[in-house]
């Protein structure tokens, strides 16, 4: 293939100056702006690509340092644990080629790419500054020339000087300027094929380079498998082995005690369980576990400590008594010359075998010298293995059991693994691929099984659920729309997606039906209902007509409502919404058992109907801490940053930190809710947290970073505020926000003490919130 290349720009109307060498001189400037920025891009790309596999080296080099510590487990099993190293050797190989790979992707496109910006289209620009400065003085010059007045001969040679000498400066200039365009026009495609060419060497020798490894790894691989099918084999003949033990059980009802060993053949061993009397006074009877080791009588608890107690450490010094005249049976006596121990047997036959084990004990250590007791060892049978934890239950079993959960909120498919913690729905893997393509600004994703959670985002997550959300942002869509599904292609599934979140097509605007305005000509004001999750009673006459645009759901439902009495005067928003009355299974305890003392239904203060908006929506159920309208609110539009001007020009953080409610603060701050904002006082949220006495809430603000040194109008910082108050919980907390933010400018890392507190607080903000709110400040 030939490839013919020239100037870009005829150097003859590069001379000339014509208006074809201005235009063709843009024409080629705008595209190599157009190449910065595209090559800008790309160069941002590989970065985070690089930086990103970075990430997953080093989490895969943590995976296979965990496989080696793993590998102490089977100390005891040689065979297994070289097949473990084995492996792990492998994966660690693989983590090599991976950093290679990144390394050459960093020198090929990061190095070359950057360098060609930075020095080739750096050059052209500064190339045409300087064109352009020249040609600004050619325009001078000629203007100049032209006003020369023939009565002054000297005055326009002068000009005929300057306008030559200039005019000759512009067209180097100009030819310099066009053999630099020409030139990175020539090599901007050798330059990016090149440089690509060069990554792709980089991945065929790192999938080369695998291929080699797995190859050699077949045989081990096969061997591997060969002798884990045998070990299948031998566990299902054990676990065969092991069905028929209970045969044990019919076979032999009473369990023999072991016969006791000569003393020629060393010292006696016995061992099972007695009853022993205590020394209080109530003369108790415990049950233990007695065991004879190495001319000692000891014993333990059956489950607990997995210490022993030595009842006589030197039986030389003991004797045994049966006896007789206890009203219990099997009683036998050790005694010593300080103390009697009564000790009790299952049976007769048990009795016999400890009280002749006893003085076979007693015998041979009275034959054996007193040095032999100074090297015993206590043998492993008598060592138990403590009692494992419970496990703690996994976040996605909680989470799948809220209503709608256990399908993804998109698509519907089952067992989702991921959630978005600001919109509080779960998702599939797939969808909440497309979740994080949207921006943290619409869905903050999080998967269910990997990432750590907190209480409180847990709450919001109760709180919501796909029943709720979906009812919302589904409320309007169309039969005919394509829905995404779990089996549908990517292009569907992003737009519907973008379509439901993002442009929020399928919800139903916020408005009151004609038809019911009709029926009820006295419906002229509206509220939000405060919402708990602790049980309420339903009183008929507090009932309230519910809004149209969220509960009516057939005509026949309209129908039926218009044949009953309506003597309603206030709607009540949100009231249907599902999941309001449903318990939650995530067993946490509202925050709003502190928020004061109203009912469960008790609603915020009544607006008129012309009011009704998003923005004041979103203001009232941040008040009433009623997460299902506030998520209404937000689908309706509402602006996170909006100000009432009726009320002291507070935001909706202001109400919910009001209100009382963790919960209503997270779900507002995880959608984007400015954490500083003032009102017409000056006061931000932390300041109002701190006078109401609001600990917990404070301690959210601090955590979501509230910016603490920020004054009121009268120069009041919330230190000072908590001070004043004489709140010493949240005087701790603002000062431990203080030193955190000092050391973290000095040592670039946070206050472990800090880290402590805020992890104990976000536990008991959850679980205790009525430790957390002063008393004057429950009726708030």
């Amino acid at each position: 293939m030939v490839f013919q290349i020239g100037p870009v720009i005829e150097l003859q109307e590069c001379l000339r100056d014509s208006p074809k060498f201005r235009s063709t001189l843009e024409e080629q400037e705008a595209q190599i702006e157009l190449l910065e920025q595209k090559l800008e891009k790309v160069i941002k790309a590989c970065g985070t690509m690089v930086d990103t596999g970075k990430t997953y080296v080093s989490q895969q080099s943590q995976l296979a340092n965990s496989l080696w510590d793993l590998s102490v487990c089977f100390h005891g099993d040689p065979d297994t644990t070289s097949k473990l190293n084995r492996l792990i050797h492998a994966l660690q190989e693989m983590n090599k080629f991976h950093t290679i790979l990144l390394d050459q992707a960093s020198r090929t496109i990061l190095k070359n790419l950057t360098s060609f910006v930075k020095e080739d289209i750096k050059a052209a620009r500064e190339s045409r500054h300087y064109l352009e400065k020249v040609s600004s003085e050619l325009d001078a010059a000629l203007q100049r020339n032209s006003s020369a007045v023939r009565s002054r001969p000297l005055e326009t040679e002068e000009a005929n000087n300057l306008l030559a000498a200039t005019r000759a400066c512009f067209r180097h200039t100009a030819l310099s300027h066009v053999h630099c365009v020409t030139m990175l026009q020539a090599h901007k495609q050798h330059e990016l094929i090149s440089t690509l060419l060069s990554y792709m060497h980089a991945c065929t020798t790192y999938f080369h380079q695998g291929y080699d490894l797995c190859e050699g790894l077949q045989p081990f691989f096969k061997s591997v498998s060969d002798d884990l099918e045998i070990q299948r084999t031998e566990a299902s003949k054990l676990e065969k082995t092991l069905n028929n033990c209970h045969t044990l059980v019919t076979s032999q009802d009473v369990v023999q005690p072991a016969t006791p060993v000569p003393p020629s053949a060393g010292p006696p061993h016995m061992e099972g369980y007695l009853f022993k009397r205590t020394s209080n006074a109530f003369k108790t009877w415990n049950r233990r576990w007695f065991y004879l080791d190495n001319n000692q009588l000891v014993y333990r608890k059956r489950t607990g400590e997995d210490s022993v107690t030595v009842m006589e450490d030197d039986l030389r010094l003991c004797s045994v008594k049966p006896v007789v005249d206890s009203e219990r049976r099997f009683c036998f006596e050790v005694l010593s010359p300080t103390k009697s121990h009564m000790l009790q047997a299952d049976s007769e036959d048990m009795y016999q075998a400890w009280v002749n084990a006893l003085n076979l004990a007693i015998g041979a250590a009275l034959q054996h010298s007193h040095g032999h007791a100074d090297n015993r060892q206590q043998t492993d049978r008598h060592q138990t293995d403590s009692q494992d934890k419970l496990r703690k239950s996994k976040i996605w079993e909680q989470l799948v059991k809220v209503a709608g959960n256990d399908k993804c909120c998109d698509c519907g498919d089952p067992d989702p693994k991921w959630a978005s913690i600001n919109l509080g729905v779960t998702l599939c893997i797939a969808c909440s691929g497309v979740h994080r393509s949207l921006g943290v600004h619409y869905s903050k994703v999080r998967s269910l099984t990997l990432d750590a959670w907190e209480p409180e985002i847990l709450k919001v997550m109760a709180e919501l659920g796909n029943c709720v959300v979906n009812n919302i942002y589904e409320a309007n869509i169309e039969p005919d729309i394509a829905r995404a599904t779990p089996s549908c292609v990517g292009g569907v599934r992003e737009a519907y997606i973008k379509a439901k979140w993002v442009e929020r097509k399928f919800v139903r605007p916020l408005a009151v039906s004609p038809a019911r305005l009709s029926r009820s000509p006295a419906l002229r004001k509206w509220s939000v209902r405060k919402l708990r999750r602790r049980p309420h009673s339903s009183d008929p006459s507090k009932r309230r007509t519910r809004l149209n645009c969220v509960d009516d759901k057939s005509e026949e439902a309209e129908q039926k409502n218009a044949s009953e009495s309506v003597s309603e005067e206030v709607i009540l928003i949100g009231e249907n919404l599902p999941g309001n009355e449903a318990q939650t299974s995530i067993e946490l305890s509202s925050d709003e058992d502190s928020a004061g003392d109203e009912e469960e239904g008790e609603a915020v203060s009544m607006e008129d109907l012309s009011k009704l908006g998003a923005d004041l929506l979103l203001y009232k159920a941040s008040a009433a801490h009623n997460l299902p309208v506030m998520c209404l609110a937000m689908a309706e539009g509402a602006d996170k940053g909006w100000r009432n001007s009726e009320d002291n020009g507070r935001t909706h953080l202001h109400q919910a930190v009001l209100s009382g409610s963790v919960m209503a603060c997270e779900y507002l701050l995880l959608n984007g809710a400015k954490i500083n904002s003032q009102d017409d006082n000056g006061q931000t949220p932390l300041h109002l947290a701190t006078s109401r006495g609001h600990t917990a809430q404070v301690w959210l603000l601090l955590k979501h970073r509230a910016d603490q040194h920020m004054t009121d109008s009268s120069g009041a910082e919330p230190l000072a505020i908590a001070i004043q108050e004489a709140n010493a919980d949240i005087v701790t907390l603002l000062r431990l926000g203080r030193l955190n933010e000092e050391m973290d400018l000095e040592n670039g890392g946070t206050d472990d003490t800090f880290s402590e507190v805020v992890r104990d607080y976000s536990q008991m903000a959850c679980t205790q919130p009525q430790r957390l709110v002063r008393d004057h400040s429950i009726s708030e």
